[in-house]
């Protein structure tokens, strides 16, 4: 199963980011409860604790974990923790990139550690981690590298390649490359990445 958990802010158009099914089982975080409405688009779940919605009466008839605003975890966190709980085999977070209080988006790429296998996307980016291992890429597209915290990764196909370089935190080398191959090549030969694609 997939589940796709919709955070703010939500983007405008989610059947152009992805093509929805049927089988998909989709929770809503707080305020994304109007957007997915307005979109047309099933909710499964509601999670937060609602401080943000100004129509309450979207929650009748809609099954919900609600929060009490006084609380240790965000909407978000807790609404991937309602993702696991159904054993997902691919996990999204639909938005939650930018908005106007950038410091979510940080916690959420934090949340990595707890949900490796997760996807976070939204109209301009895609954000996924990277294990050990070799991974092939494609696309025109800006491919940014990020030790998380630290690896060792070597580049092959890439505009700016790397053999074996321990890639450090805080180490912006890596940012914006470009595949000028058929194909890319990122091979992470300790610890893990965390891979940000994003448009031209």
């Amino acid at each position: 199963m997939r589940v796709l958990v919709i955070t703010h802010p939500t983007p405008k158009d989610i059947r152009k980011l992805m093509d929805l099914k049927e089988s998909d089982y989709i929770i809503a975080v707080d305020q994304a409860v109007t957007s997915l409405y307005k979109q047309r688009i099933k909710i499964d779940l509601a999670v937060g604790d609602f401080d943000s919605l100004n129509n309450h009466s979207m929650l009748i008839n809609l099954n919900v974990v609600r929060l009490n605003p006084i609380k240790d975890v965000t909407d978000t966190h807790q609404a991937l923790v309602e993702a696991t709980k159904v054993n997902p085999d691919e996990l999204y977070l639909i938005g939650g990139i930018g908005g106007e209080r950038i410091e979510h988006f940080m916690i959420h790429t934090m949340f990595f550690n707890e949900f490796p296998k997760m996807i976070i996307k939204d109209e301009n980016s895609t954000l996924f981690l990277l294990e050990k291992g070799v991974r092939e890429l494609n696309g025109d597209e800006y491919y940014t590298f990020i030790g998380y915290p630290k690896a060792v990764i070597s580049l092959d196909g890439f505009k700016y390649n790397l053999n074996e370089y321990r890639l450090l935190p805080y180490d912006p080398l890596c940012i914006s490359n470009e595949i000028i191959e058929a194909k890319g090549y990122v091979h992470v030969h300790e610890g893990k990445v965390l891979v940000v694609v994003s448009k031209k």
